[in-house]
């Protein structure tokens, strides 16, 4: 069809913030769709976005053919000309040619353009389409549009209006919003209602809490017992939500950038929104990248929190195997593909800091054939071994007999294919499926054989955080209690200090908390080596190794250890400790002791211990004695350590 392509050319204008966000916000009653890499590493994202509202056309994709829908007058104008109406009868639904073979052969009616593209998602049954199957539900819904907005890498919009010349005599000064007004009317009241229906179910997650780890556990014998290399396991959380999917759209985007942040509307009120870490194709020309993402790890707080979390997440052997399973995978996938040889490994495991967590993510280059273009890159890596696992066909089986719920669009792709043969698809994690008034969230992680259940189950579920978070809700129950309690500080304290190495830091904490230094305070604060042996028998709290000392001066068993300083840890709240600790902090040790094993004097109890489960935190509450055995007016520790001091200093000075 080549030699009668339609030469749909774009006129082009800066757009406005205000008429960007004003098409984003038609989504939520309007057919359309955003694609977007908004964020990511430099030199691998390219920073892009497309945004189509009220499309043109909508293609349902089937195993045995498409369904092409005009949405607009133009749309329908557009299927009347020959050549696309041709199109259209050797494509429809058992007409014999393969969707693939179809997609193609429709861009290929019109002129090369970086701008005339189809876009839309696939679910995760796509990978259905390479084979005849009855599947009942559309295996993909496409648009195309005669308005466009785009975003540059420089940051700037722009809307491009479509001109094709065998139209220019049926429409003139057609409207953005209002071309079609009677379709898009119905289609919005149609959505409206949907939306406002609700349900009277109440939302059920797939698994109660342990469930994912018992599905894990069973997941784990097979992966020892069978061909599998790696499989990938998910679940679903659903939650009642009562915010607008657009405005949780903007709040997930302003909170947390993502390279593939999608929203999808099929016109009928069912909204697909996310901010997925990962872009799983681009193609520019003849070259094909892959950046497959793998591990996770909770992106803590402060750039000290930050780094730990990096370090947590680069010494982690599970991960960095999952991740290298994905890539020689993927290789496997795309490498018929390619020219032989030159597909390769770019980047390893480079960092990549998202607003909730950090991923780890690869760089996978090559050359297309001459005879292989983007839609065959699409096709050969839906369901990707990223969610499913390698091998892909027992990785299929097993997840169709351990997960309790269809994935839906979990693990499906939203992707973008211009006629001139760019193309983008990102996979579509962390999203949320809304529909009458139910958000539902599916997350999963890649096993190995050696994978931890409990910590997938705790993965899963910090996945869903940042979802939650941008609908105003929390991701789960917290475990304790909070407590509404007052703390009512002294207004001074004596800082008793014994050569302490860092004398000047520790007045300019205290001081910074507002507490003011005077020696004829009853609550002393003891810090330094403790020689002296000058101990407050009350009211008295210590750090560092003016803390070891006070142990030891109080009955426990503390040896002289080869000094440990500078030494970040983990610590964490223990059980039975004030509910209004917190649960997870980092801190930095100073320190030449440690306090053995055994049984502790007489009304002392450990309200922190350490990530090697050694406590960290003690307090004698009739006493008035507390000793921190780390240094919270370190900068390498964080406000989760501030906030045990303070409460520690409540104790001792009431």
């Amino acid at each position: 069809m080549r030699d009668l392509v339609l030469d749909l050319r774009f006129k082009t204008r800066d757009a406005s913030q205000e008429e960007v966000d004003a098409a984003l916000d038609s989504l939520e009653q309007h057919a359309g769709i955003y694609l977007g890499v908004d964020a990511g590493i430099a030199g691998l994202h390219p920073l892009q976005a497309s945004l189509l509202v009220e499309p043109a056309l909508a293609f349902h994709l089937h195993g045995d053919g498409i369904e092409v829908q005009a949405l607009t007058q133009w749309g329908n104008a557009l299927l009347n000309i020959p050549q696309l109406a041709l199109w259209q009868t050797a494509s429809a639904r058992g007409a014999g040619q393969s969707v693939q073979a179809s997609l193609r052969a429709f861009l290929s009616c019109f002129a090369a353009s970086p701008d005339l593209m189809l876009i839309g998602a696939l679910p995760f049954d796509a990978h259905l389409l390479n084979s005849p199957c009855d599947h009942a539900a559309p295996l993909g819904l496409l648009y195309l549009g005669q308005h466009l907005l785009r975003r540059d890498s420089a940051g700037q919009w722009h809307r491009m209006d479509g001109v094709l010349d065998e139209l220019s005599g049926v429409f003139q000064g057609s409207d953005f919003h209002h071309e079609d007004q009677v379709t898009s009317a119905q289609q919005a009241a149609q959505a409206k209602q949907t939306a406002h229906e609700g349900t009277s179910e109440v939302p059920q997650d797939d698994s109660p809490p342990g469930g994912y780890a018992d599905m894990v556990r069973r997941a784990l014998v097979r992966l020892k017992d069978s061909a599998l290399v790696s499989l990938t396991l998910s679940q679903t959380y659903r939650r009642r939500v009562s915010m607008k999917s657009t405005e949780a759209f903007a709040r997930l985007r302003k909170a947390n950038p993502a390279p593939a942040c999608f929203f999808i509307h099929n016109g009928k009120g069912l909204h697909v929104l996310g901010a997925s870490p990962d872009l799983q194709l681009m193609v520019q020309g003849r070259r094909v990248v892959s950046l497959p993402v793998c591990g996770t790890v909770l992106k803590r707080d402060s750039p000290v929190g930050e780094a730990l979390s990096l370090q947590e997440l680069i010494n982690e052997d599970v991960d960095a195997a999952s991740l290298a399973v994905c890539t020689d995978a993927l290789r496997n996938d795309l490498a018929p593909l390619c020219v032989p040889g030159s597909l390769k490994l770019t980047d390893r495991r480079k960092p990549m800091m998202l607003a909730t967590v950090v991923h780890t993510v690869d760089r996978l280059e090559g050359q297309l054939l001459g005879t292989c273009d983007a839609w065959d890159a699409i096709f050969a890596t839906a369901a990707p071994v990223m969610v499913t696992g390698t091998p892909r066909a027992p990785a299929l089986a097993a997840i169709a007999e351990f997960e309790r719920s269809p994935r839906g669009w979990y693990g499906g792709l939203v992707v973008q294919v211009a006629s001139n043969g760019n193309a983008l698809a990102g996979t579509l994690l962390r999203a949320a499926i809304v529909e009458r008034g139910i958000a539902q969230v599916r997350t999963g992680g890649d096993l190995m054989a050696d994978s931890s259940p409990e910590r997938e189950e705790q993965e899963s579920s910090l996945k869903a955080l940042s979802l939650w978070r941008a609908f105003g809700l929390e991701a789960a129950p917290t475990n304790k209690k909070l407590s509404n309690k007052i703390i009512i500080l002294p207004d001074f304290i004596n800082v008793l200090d014994d050569e302490d190495p860092f004398g000047a830091s520790v007045r300019d904490f205290v001081m910074g908390l507002g507490i003011g230094i005077d020696s004829a305070a009853q609550t002393r604060l003891c810090v330094g080596p403790g020689r002296s042996g000058n101990w407050p028998a009350t009211n008295c709290i210590a750090m560092g190794d003016a803390a070891y000392r006070l142990l030891q001066h109080s009955g426990f068993d503390v040896l002289a250890v080869l000094p440990l300083n500078g030494r970040l840890t983990v610590n964490r709240s223990r059980a039975g400790s004030p509910p209004q600790l917190p649960q997870e902090f980092v801190t930095v040790q100073y320190a030449q002791f440690e306090v053995l094993n055994g049984a502790a004097p007489p009304g002392w109890t450990v309200w922190t211990e350490d990530e090697n489960g050694q406590a960290s935190t003690w307090v004698h509450a009739e006493k008035k004695l507390a000793c921190l055995l780390f240094r919270p007016d370190s900068l390498m520790s964080d406000a989760g350590a501030q906030k045990v001091f303070l409460e520690a200093l409540v104790v001792v000075s009431q």
